[in-house]
């Protein structure tokens, strides 16, 4: 059969079209991915990744495994990825009572760092003891895990004493390995208990 020159030039271009179109549907794009691959496909997730043998796993640019990359919290938990070191606290400065129910606070402040859980307890120790009212008792409505508070005195109707010091304990938690190492992921929560650094002084009028 006999084809003339224009026909031979529509099948040429007839064949470059249809390998055009393969290339399009079943090659792959300018990112060596396949075309229909949703971005997601390309991602790495870092909970998927095992971790090198004998260290933690290192991300990079990445999300944290809670909490979507923040560093601060407010009645809710701490991403254990922030939370591999032991925690602190410390109290300092002076409430110097005017009257029974108004006293200046002369930077007298509650400071933490490292607390996991806005339902961890503050543990407060009034020497000489006597039925003094202190707050904060629960890190919850504060900002977590580092941050400071000041300090809330209510006096009993008749104080035994003149001047009063406050020592103060904290809890909180931490995910630990069978070894007794901090680890982000494969541990069990084991709560601890820290004595603060420092004292608040109590002076009534």
């Amino acid at each position: 059969m006999n084809l003339t020159k224009n026909t031979k030039i529509c099948l040429f271009v007839g064949a470059l079209i249809v390998v055009g179109v393969w290339l399009q549907f079943f090659g792959t794009n300018k990112n060596g991915t396949s075309p229909d691959a949703s971005p997601e496909s390309t991602t790495e997730n870092p909970s998927e990744t095992p971790a090198p043998t004998g260290s933690l796993p290192i991300v990079t640019n990445s999300p944290l495994p809670t909490g979507d990359g923040r560093t601060t919290f407010i009645d809710e938990a701490v991403p254990w990825s922030l939370l591999l070191s032991q925690a602190s606290c410390e109290l300092k400065g002076e409430i110097k009572f005017l009257n029974h129910n108004t006293y200046d606070n002369q930077d007298a402040r509650f400071i933490y760092s490292g607390i996991d859980h806005p339902g961890r307890n503050i543990l407060w120790t009034i020497t000489p003891q006597d039925d003094i009212s202190v707050g904060p008792n629960l890190f919850g409505k504060m900002s977590l895990p580092n941050g400071e508070s000041l300090l809330g005195i209510i006096l009993p109707d008749e104080p035994k004493h003149e001047k009063y010091e406050l020592t103060a304990k904290i809890q909180y938690g931490r995910l630990v390995d069978e070894n007794g190492n901090f680890v982000i992921a494969g541990g069990n929560v084991k709560v601890f208990e820290k004595q603060c650094e420092g004292k608040t002084t109590i002076v009534l009028p």
